[in-house]
């Protein structure tokens, strides 16, 4: 038996071998054309693409995370690919047992990375409503199609409780400008582009509201992907390079019987890091009164809607460059299912300070394209 499947194997062999010799393609080099033929050729293979597409995931419709690899052997880590950052973070085994935000996540373990190197300096990061300790590596990151070599980024050994602990997330890949580094390193993107991972200085936000699905849109890192997006896109100048902080002329609510004016000129920051619109007290105040949203939860500043009313609740107009943009409650309010329980919420955040963060609840209409000379392009998702 094994010698007749020999024989069949080699007789197999020998056919295919003398139809590829048949078929061989001669190529005289000093025919006049070769180097056309050649690059012909060459054009028919697969090429590399030019950009990378990371898929974005959500939970309870609140928080945008992708995947990234981190060392050799490589470990997954799942990280916000945040817009209001620019360093890059994960929680470090060198956490103490108390540290219970950092205990709950994947923690990254520099002795078992062959590719790590040692740096050692310090970070603190102090927010209004958080805090940050560790201190600086470099290794080697890892996308779905790509990598990235000596990357820097923080072992975190610290991480504020109140923060971080329930965040599912286990750490954030910052995409804000380099002004905005509190390490003084080169952020991921930048990166990107030095070692030629990617083609173009430009990044894309694509993000969905099926709730079929836990993924929730995705980053293209170097390009575009305007399959997305249905008609024109408007670009507007970031006026402040750290954020990707923009203008916006005004902001109005439309309800059945009149359209109210919230606010007129005002500076606006675009964020990936969270499905709320936050912004100055008295703003947010009189939109949660219009919608008639409870606030039910003052520590932590959300306000609830009726969900059986939500899908006819004002519309909110945002106006860019003279052109309007409309977010729907059946898309911004942020529905919350646990069991029997349904909860829906307010995306309306009451934040210190005089500027505007737009996330999840305007982006999730919005295909939005970021590019580091400058510039915010802006259009209406395809759904």
């Amino acid at each position: 038996m094994f010698l007749r499947k020999s024989f069949l194997f080699f007789a197999i062999l020998s056919t295919i071998a003398s139809f590829i010799e048949a078929s061989v393609l001669e190529i005289d080099i000093y025919k006049k054309y070769p180097s056309r033929l050649l690059q012909q050729l060459d054009n028919s293979l697969p090429q590399p693409p030019q950009n990378e597409s990371v898929v974005l995931y959500k939970f309870m419709d609140s928080e945008y995370y992708g995947l990234i690899k981190i060392g050799q052997p490589a470990k997954e880590f799942k990280v916000i690919f945040d817009t209001t950052w620019s360093d890059t973070w994960v929680p470090s085994s060198r956490c103490d047992l108390i540290e219970i935000a950092c205990m709950t996540h994947t923690r990254y373990d520099n002795t078992k990375s062959s590719t790590y190197q040692a740096d050692g300096t310090v970070v603190n990061i102090t927010g209004d409503t958080y805090s940050l300790l560790g201190f600086l590596s470099r290794d080697n990151f890892y996308l779905p199609h790509k990598n990235v070599t000596n990357q820097t980024f923080i072992e975190m050994t610290h991480m504020s409780f109140k923060t971080f602990a329930f965040m599912r997330a286990d750490g954030i890949v910052g995409l804000g400008f380099q002004s905005l580094s509190e390490t003084n390193s080169i952020p991921f993107f930048y990166n990107l582009v030095r070692q030629k991972v990617v083609k173009e200085p430009v990044f894309t936000v694509y993000m969905n509201r099926d709730e079929t699905t836990d993924k929730a849109g995705r980053l293209i890192l170097g390009g575009t992907e305007r399959k997305h997006l249905k008609g024109d896109l408007t670009f507007t100048p970031v006026t402040k390079k750290q954020y990707w902080q923009i203008q916006i002329d005004s902001i109005m609510l439309e309800s059945a019987k009149k359209t109210f004016k919230i606010i007129g000129k005002t500076a606006a920051i675009m964020s990936t890091s969270t499905n709320t619109i936050k912004g100055p007290r008295n703003e947010i105040m009189r939109i949660n009164n219009l919608l008639n949203a409870k606030n039910i939860a003052p520590q932590i500043g959300r306000y609830v809607v009726d969900c059986r009313e939500y899908a006819r609740l004002p519309r909110i107009h945002f106006i860019i460059e003279n052109k309007n943009f409309t977010i729907e409650s059946k898309y911004y309010v942020q529905r919350m299912n646990f069991k029997s329980m349904e909860a829906c919420l307010s995306p309306f955040v009451e934040e210190d300070g005089d500027f505007w963060q737009l996330g999840g609840a305007f982006l999730m209409q919005f295909y939005t394209e970021y590019y580091f000379d400058g510039r915010i392009a802006i259009g209406q998702t395809v759904f």
